[in-house]
């Protein structure tokens, strides 16, 4: 049977190939969204690294011509103004805070591997506003104000990518630049800075930030600070002109905005979510026009074969059988030509597509482009081979 429908497919191949490039081009954007959908499901699924439920982040504008000095001793004010009031049950600071639109990125060379990092410089009690679990050693802590070496602290992502392993990694000397070294103190669960939707693997590692001087790296300040505080629960909304107030009164010069975390993430995961929804909207568009040109393809085929498909009729085929054969035909075009795309997409793997993917969302999105294919073509090839179905002998002796 499949020899007999090769050979129909190869006897028309004219018309044939420009159904097999609508379905083949259907299954290279079917996958597309599939690999991008099944890649955004499974990256929701896993943890974040932190907690953002119940985080306000005071957004200040350092004026241009602020001093270290100046910023350091505004910011330690306002943080110590902060923590003062009941409200309000930690306070950090961070300059590239979590889903922030800011990013800092960096490589890190740990002598025999070197990988590009995500960086934040943050405070001693950044870890427990955000509830960051801490894997190995410690967070940041007033000790590391005389350390040697300055230290930092790096998710076990990066952990992993720069040492193969989480353990043994805490008291290792890591490299940013041929004068930056750093004494990793402690790893964290990894963290996913952008949200649910962010990349996966993305070597996030903190510096800190401190506003006592060091004997090595001295001050560090942050060139656009954020606080981060962690608000208990039940705080009425109208407690964040309050500390936006409170806050004024300390450091004047400094003005502060408050966005809610929560919010944050809203708006970060409007951002990842815009290419996916515009994608499958081309492709659901792009399907709508592949279906209807498909099935008014197959439609003129059938009507063109009235001849053949009478005589076969009046041979003794029986309707089914002849609907069988078109939905055969429509499969066997079908099936060619998710072959040449399956060909095209296994590529991708050798030229680095799972730095991007993962396998999993790959195969999914293969899995996926291949039902949608056959369902679609399937689909499209019913009403066609239905009227096939119904033709009857007497009709091809009157077909011109």
């Amino acid at each position: 049977m499949i020899r007999h429908l090769l050979k129909l497919v190869w006897k028309r191949k004219r018309s044939n190939a420009l159904i097999m490039i609508e379905i083949f081009f259907s299954f290279l954007v079917v996958f597309a969204v599939g690999t991008f959908a099944a890649s955004m499901v499974l990256r929701w699924r896993k943890p974040l690294g932190f907690d953002y439920r119940n985080v306000w982040v005071a957004k200040v504008t350092v004026p241009q011509n602020a001093t270290a000095e100046k910023v350091n001793a505004s910011t330690e004010a306002m943080m110590h103004e902060a923590r003062s009031m009941p409200q309000v049950e930690s306070v950090g600071a961070s300059m590239m805070p979590t889903y922030g639109t800011g990013s800092w990125t960096s490589g890190i060379d740990a002598g025999s591997r070197k990988i590009d990092v995500a960086r934040d410089t943050v405070s001693d009690d950044f870890a427990t506003v955000m509830r960051m679990p801490v894997l190995r050693g410690r967070w940041f802590s007033p000790d590391d104000d005389a350390a040697n070496v300055s230290p930092m602290v790096i998710d076990a992502d990066a952990a992993r990518a720069l040492f193969g392993s989480i353990d043994g990694v805490v008291g290792r000397i890591v490299q940013s630049g041929p004068e930056s070294h750093f004494r990793v103190v402690g790893i964290v669960a990894p963290y996913r800075k952008d949200g649910e939707f962010s990349s996966e693997h993305i070597n996030m590692v903190f510096g800190r930030y401190s506003t006592n001087p060091s004997p090595v790296h001295g001050s560090r300040s942050l060139s656009n600070e954020d606080l981060v505080l962690r608000i208990r629960t039940g705080t009425p909304a109208e407690f964040e002109e309050t500390l936006i107030k409170r806050l004024h009164q300390v450091a004047p010069d400094f003005p502060v905005r408050i966005a809610h975390m929560e919010q944050m993430r809203k708006f970060m995961n409007r951002i990842y979510l815009l290419p996916a929804i515009i994608l499958g909207i081309l492709a659901a568009f792009l399907i709508g026009m592949v279906t209807l040109g498909l099935s008014g393809v197959l439609w003129q085929t059938i009507t063109r074969r009235t001849r053949e498909i009478g005589l076969r009729r009046a041979l003794g085929a029986t309707g089914r059988e002849v609907q069988r054969q078109i939905l055969g035909e429509v499969a066997l075009l079908a099936t060619l030509a998710s072959i040449l795309g399956v060909v095209i997409v296994a590529q991708l793997p050798a030229i680095g597509a799972f730095s991007i993917l993962t396998p999993a969302s790959f195969t999914i999105g293969l899995i996926a482009a291949l039902c949608t294919i056959y369902a679609i073509t399937l689909l499209c090839g019913l009403y066609p081979s239905w009227l096939a179905g119904r033709v009857q002998p007497a009709e091809a002796l009157h077909y011109e």
